[in-house]
């Protein structure tokens, strides 16, 4: 396995002259007659505006069916602007005459954040990509002020460009283009070529996770502060409709419990309103059969307990009814305590142990989640662990963790039933100091970090084992003072805690409020992929190949290949496997 050295250039540099898709080189070139050089790259690079170009050439893909595929088309002008450049892709045509429609691409325009203070050692300032603004979005369907754009003399335009496989569509090879158009006039057409994979991904997650979501914080940012609880619940349903998009599960939510009131011996919940907002994303009906990942469902929800119940005995039987109305709906696997966060030995482990134990004389059934490495005096009250991913495997010199508990120790709880998760925090990047070496190395969710570590930590978790995915925020930056346009800088790292930007009419056109998502949730949701050919592999009772696969270029949670076509061959050869496998007619293939 190779690592970049220190002072090594970085990944997002190295990018550009990587394999396109499935490895052909991006190709450089000029329309002359616009003076616009334009190429190619894949989803693991991040474009700075002073890249130097590169060559341009037709765009390799593969993907499963159910699958999104990205890739990224570059313009620059020469000598002087150009004004009115916009971007399509037109339908794919494959085997029989076979369509992708151009309806299954979005095409984004990436906009650059200003860095100023770098995250860590491996961070830097200037201009990074991240928020990415849809020509046409896919929440409400209007054309927003993306394109068309003018591109500067000198100055890269990065343009992201995701592409759906619908479950319908046969295997084979597609061909189809990547139009760019000056004032309504053609200028150049980027050859698309997408080789459908024979296998289909699932729409649900195989990995379980939870990400934060405030409604709330949302409100703030699109509508200036707190407007109406109606407000609330609209924001919520369009981003925890983004999250799902990427196999992405939520926490938070609106914030607002069930309608609730106590007696003497009674707790009464009224379920109507809380059903509204989260029934369409437990019983998978956000998205029809017509839409990309159709019949998604959340893979896990949390209970929310008002801070107004009078006394222990009403917490009490407030969480049973949670059990008792989550085991008649189906969904009890799924529905989780969120604990305690991050709890310290001393000041917290007793009333952490207290409250464990009020929620297992309520229901035992009701699994109890706490952001915490093992720790034995807790054990009898948790089921589900989520340690630091930095807390899993001791590293020198680094001395963030109160206690690192190795891999291993979970083994005779899970054998038990309980259940390990991890999390990814400031603890990668060093929070609010810069750290030296020992925060380099680490999976991280920043800007201005390669772009593999934003996509590694499911490659980990099936190596190590790991269940579920636990994030803390993705808004984290709307409650901070100013736009999150305009930095997102929180806990010592910029984007921490925040995968999208406030999408408001005002600022990307439209008439509706949308999340406009980062690059950042791109590869995520890629990361997610990638686990889905894992598991698959796995179910087919391959899962030491699959494992030996990761371990080709990552063998600790702080040691993995940070180029980009590392990971891309490594996918590479799982799609090989998979593909191998249904011709030879070896079971499901999803």
């Amino acid at each position: 396995m190779t690592t970049r050295p220190p002072g090594a250039a970085p990944a997002a540099a190295l990018s550009l002259a990587l394999l396109v898709g499935l490895g052909s080189a991006p190709s450089a070139g000029r329309a002359t007659e616009q003076e616009m050089l334009w190429w190619t790259t894949h989803g693991l690079a991040k474009v700075r505006p002073r890249d130097q170009p590169q060559p341009p050439g037709k765009i390799e893909l593969q993907a499963a069916r159910n699958e999104f595929e990205p890739f990224q088309l570059v313009l620059r002008a020469g000598r002087r602007p150009i004004e009115g450049v916009d971007v399509e892709v037109t339908d794919l045509v494959g085997p029989g005459s076979a369509r992708i429609a151009s309806t299954n691409a979005t095409v984004y325009l990436q906009r650059y954040l200003p860095v100023r203070t770098p995250s860590s050692a491996e961070g830097g300032t200037g201009e990074w990509p991240d928020a990415l603004v849809p020509r046409v979005d896919t929440y409400a369907g209007e054309r927003r002020r993306a394109f068309p754009v003018t591109l500067e003399p000198g100055r890269n335009q990065p343009v992201w460009i995701d592409l759906y496989v619908p479950r319908s569509a046969a295997p084979g090879e597609y061909r189809g283009e990547a139009v760019v158009r000056v004032r309504g006039e053609q200028r150049i057409a980027a050859p698309i070529e997408l080789r459908v994979l024979p296998f289909e991904l699932p729409s649900t997650s195989s990995l379980a996770n939870s990400y934060g979501f405030s409604g709330l914080s949302a409100v703030r940012q699109h509508r200036g502060s707190y407007t109406s609880d109606r407000d609330v619940l609209e924001l919520t349903r369009v981003y925890t409709t983004a999250l799902l998009r990427h196999r992405i599960s939520t926490h938070g939510g609106s914030m607002t419990p069930p309608d609730w009131s106590a007696s003497k011996n009674k707790v009464t919940l009224r379920w109507t309103g809380y059903e509204r907002e989260v029934e369409p994303f437990l019983e998978g009906t956000v998205f029809g059969e017509d839409d990309p990942l159709p019949g998604a469902r959340a893979t896990s929800i949390d209970v929310r307990t008002p801070p107004s119940l009078p006394d222990e005995e009403s917490k009490v039987r407030y969480w049973r009814e949670w059990v008792r109305h989550f085991e008649q709906r189906g969904w009890l696997d799924r529905l989780f305590l969120y604990l305690w966060d991050e709890p310290e030995r001393d000041a917290h482990y007793a009333q952490v142990l207290e409250l464990g134990r009020l929620a297992r004389r309520a229901a035992p059934e009701l699994q109890v989640l706490l952001t915490e490495q093992l720790a034995p005096p807790l054990a009898e009250v948790v089921d589900i662990w989520v340690t630091l991913v930095n807390c899993i495997e001791p590293r020198a010199r680094y001395d963030y963790c109160e206690e690192t508990v190795a891999r291993s120790a979970y083994r005779s709880l899970e054998r038990s039933g309980r259940r390990l998760w991890w999390y990814q925090s400031c603890a990668s990047h060093g929070c609010n100091v810069v750290g030296g070496d020992a925060f380099t190395g680490w999976p991280s969710l920043v800007i201005d970090v390669d772009p593999v570590a934003n996509r590694v930590l499911p490659w980990l978790a099936f190596l190590y084992g790991v269940e579920g995915e636990l994030y803390y925020n993705t808004v984290e930056a709307y409650n901070l003072e100013g736009s999150p346009w305009d930095g997102l800088l929180a806990h010592g790292g910029n984007g921490d805690g925040t995968l999208f930007y406030p999408g408001t009419p005002e600022r990307v056109g439209g008439r509706t409020h949308i999340p406009i998502e980062s690059l950042r949730l791109k590869l995520v949701r890629e990361g997610l992929e990638d686990y889905e050919y894992l598991a698959l592999l796995a179910r087919r009772g391959d899962a030491e190949l699959a494992r030996r696969e990761v371990a080709r270029f990552a063998d600790s949670v702080y040691r993995w290949d940070r180029r980009p076509e590392a990971l891309l061959a490594a996918r590479r050869r799982l799609a090989e496997l998979l593909s191998a496998r249904h011709d030879a007619g070896q079971g499901a293939t999803r």
